[in-house]
Protein backbone atom coordinates (compact mmCIF):
# COMPACT_ATOMS: atom_id res chain seq x y z
CA UNK A 1 0.00 0.00 0.00
CA UNK A 2 1.33 3.41 -0.89
CA UNK A 3 2.22 5.73 1.94
CA UNK A 4 -0.20 8.42 0.69
CA UNK A 5 -3.04 5.87 0.51
CA UNK A 6 -2.29 4.73 4.04
CA UNK A 7 -2.25 8.31 5.34
CA UNK A 8 -5.52 9.14 3.58
CA UNK A 9 -7.12 5.97 4.93
CA UNK A 10 -6.06 6.79 8.48
CA UNK A 11 -7.35 10.36 8.12
CA UNK A 12 -10.66 9.10 6.76
CA UNK A 13 -11.06 6.68 9.65
CA UNK A 14 -10.21 9.41 12.19
CA UNK A 15 -12.62 11.83 10.55
CA UNK A 16 -15.38 9.24 10.46
CA UNK A 17 -14.73 8.31 14.10
CA UNK A 18 -14.98 11.96 15.11
CA UNK A 19 -18.20 12.41 13.15
CA UNK A 20 -19.68 9.28 14.68
CA UNK A 21 -18.71 10.42 18.17
CA UNK A 22 -20.44 13.76 17.68
CA UNK A 23 -23.47 12.08 16.14
CA UNK A 24 -23.60 9.56 18.98
CA UNK A 25 -23.54 12.33 21.54
CA UNK A 26 -26.30 14.19 19.66
CA UNK A 27 -28.45 11.05 19.36
CA UNK A 28 -27.87 10.12 22.99
CA UNK A 29 -28.93 13.54 24.23
CA UNK A 30 -31.95 13.55 21.95
CA UNK A 31 -33.06 10.05 22.96
CA UNK A 32 -32.59 10.75 26.67
CA UNK A 33 -34.30 14.11 26.41
CA UNK A 34 -31.45 16.24 27.74
CA UNK A 35 -27.80 16.52 28.49
CA UNK A 36 -26.45 13.86 30.79
CA UNK A 37 -24.11 14.72 33.58
CA UNK A 38 -24.86 18.43 33.50
CA UNK A 39 -22.65 19.01 30.46
CA UNK A 40 -23.15 21.79 27.97
CA UNK A 41 -26.53 21.79 26.25
CA UNK A 42 -26.84 20.02 22.91
CA UNK A 43 -27.96 21.79 19.76
CA UNK A 44 -31.43 20.25 20.23
CA UNK A 45 -31.58 21.57 23.80
CA UNK A 46 -30.52 25.04 22.65
CA UNK A 47 -33.18 24.96 19.92
CA UNK A 48 -35.85 23.79 22.35
CA UNK A 49 -34.75 26.51 24.77
CA UNK A 50 -36.08 29.01 22.23
CA UNK A 51 -39.51 27.36 22.22
CA UNK A 52 -41.93 28.66 24.88
CA UNK A 53 -42.09 26.28 27.85
CA UNK A 54 -45.80 25.40 27.49
CA UNK A 55 -45.21 24.08 23.94
CA UNK A 56 -42.18 21.91 24.77
CA UNK A 57 -44.07 18.85 26.09
CA UNK A 58 -46.28 18.81 22.98
CA UNK A 59 -43.25 18.92 20.68
CA UNK A 60 -41.43 16.32 22.77
CA UNK A 61 -44.47 14.04 22.59
CA UNK A 62 -44.70 14.47 18.81
CA UNK A 63 -41.05 13.39 18.48
CA UNK A 64 -41.38 10.23 20.59
CA UNK A 65 -40.96 6.91 18.77
CA UNK A 66 -44.65 5.94 19.12
CA UNK A 67 -45.38 7.51 15.74
CA UNK A 68 -44.71 5.08 12.87
CA UNK A 69 -42.79 7.73 10.91
CA UNK A 70 -40.53 8.42 13.90
CA UNK A 71 -40.03 4.68 14.47
CA UNK A 72 -39.05 4.26 10.83
CA UNK A 73 -36.61 7.17 11.08
CA UNK A 74 -35.04 5.73 14.23
CA UNK A 75 -34.63 2.33 12.58
CA UNK A 76 -33.12 3.98 9.49
CA UNK A 77 -30.70 5.83 11.77
CA UNK A 78 -29.69 2.61 13.54
CA UNK A 79 -29.26 0.78 10.21
CA UNK A 80 -27.17 3.63 8.78
CA UNK A 81 -25.01 3.69 11.90
CA UNK A 82 -24.52 -0.08 11.72
CA UNK A 83 -23.53 0.21 8.05
CA UNK A 84 -20.93 2.85 8.92
CA UNK A 85 -19.53 0.67 11.69
CA UNK A 86 -19.35 -2.34 9.39
CA UNK A 87 -17.65 -0.47 6.55
CA UNK A 88 -15.07 1.10 8.86
CA UNK A 89 -14.23 -2.29 10.36
CA UNK A 90 -14.11 -4.06 7.00
CA UNK A 91 -10.70 -5.28 5.80
CA UNK A 92 -9.57 -4.59 3.26
CA UNK A 93 -10.93 -1.12 3.85
CA UNK A 94 -13.26 0.09 1.08
CA UNK A 95 -13.15 3.90 1.00
CA UNK A 96 -16.03 4.15 -1.49
CA UNK A 97 -18.30 1.96 0.67
CA UNK A 98 -17.38 3.97 3.77
CA UNK A 99 -18.10 7.26 2.02
CA UNK A 100 -21.47 5.92 0.80
CA UNK A 101 -22.38 4.70 4.31
CA UNK A 102 -21.42 8.05 5.84
CA UNK A 103 -23.42 9.91 3.18
CA UNK A 104 -26.46 7.76 4.00
CA UNK A 105 -26.00 8.51 7.71
CA UNK A 106 -25.90 12.26 6.94
CA UNK A 107 -29.14 11.97 4.96
CA UNK A 108 -30.91 10.04 7.73
CA UNK A 109 -29.74 12.55 10.34
CA UNK A 110 -30.88 15.42 8.12
CA UNK A 111 -34.37 13.93 7.80
CA UNK A 112 -34.65 13.65 11.60
CA UNK A 113 -33.61 17.29 11.97
CA UNK A 114 -36.13 18.33 9.32
CA UNK A 115 -38.91 16.55 11.21
CA UNK A 116 -37.96 18.23 14.48
CA UNK A 117 -37.80 21.65 12.84
CA UNK A 118 -41.12 21.11 11.05
CA UNK A 119 -42.77 19.98 14.30
CA UNK A 120 -41.54 23.08 16.15
CA UNK A 121 -42.81 25.42 13.43
CA UNK A 122 -46.18 23.65 13.18
CA UNK A 123 -46.79 23.70 16.94
CA UNK A 124 -45.75 27.33 17.32
CA UNK A 125 -47.87 28.39 14.31
CA UNK A 126 -50.90 26.53 15.70
CA UNK A 127 -50.48 28.21 19.09
CA UNK A 128 -50.13 31.57 17.34
CA UNK A 129 -53.34 30.95 15.35
CA UNK A 130 -55.17 29.92 18.53
CA UNK A 131 -53.90 32.99 20.37
CA UNK A 132 -52.14 30.85 22.96
CA UNK A 133 -48.51 31.41 21.94
CA UNK A 134 -46.80 32.68 25.09
CA UNK A 135 -44.13 35.36 24.99
CA UNK A 136 -40.67 34.14 24.02
CA UNK A 137 -38.53 32.60 26.75
CA UNK A 138 -35.61 34.52 28.16
CA UNK A 139 -32.65 34.50 25.80
CA UNK A 140 -30.59 32.10 27.91
CA UNK A 141 -33.10 29.30 27.23
CA UNK A 142 -34.34 26.82 29.82
CA UNK A 143 -35.34 29.75 32.04
CA UNK A 144 -31.78 31.04 32.38
CA UNK A 145 -31.40 34.75 31.71
CA UNK A 146 -28.90 35.69 29.04
CA UNK A 147 -25.91 37.55 30.46
CA UNK A 148 -26.19 39.96 27.52
CA UNK A 149 -29.96 40.32 27.84
CA UNK A 150 -31.81 43.47 28.82
CA UNK A 151 -30.59 45.16 31.97
CA UNK A 152 -33.07 47.09 34.05
CA UNK A 153 -31.90 49.75 36.48
CA UNK A 154 -32.86 49.20 40.10
CA UNK A 155 -36.06 50.91 41.21
CA UNK A 156 -35.68 54.37 42.72
CA UNK A 157 -35.38 54.52 46.49
CA UNK A 158 -38.66 54.97 48.36
CA UNK A 159 -39.79 58.56 48.73
CA UNK A 160 -38.21 59.87 45.51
Amino acid sequence: MKRSTLILSVLLVLSAAGNLAVLGIFAGHWLRGGSAGGGPPSSVERLMGLVPEPLRPEIDQAMRPKDEEVKAQMEAFRAARRAVTETLRQRPFDAAAAEAALADLRQVTGRAQERLHRTIVERMAAAQAAGTLPPPPQRGGKGKPDKDGPHHPPPPPPGN
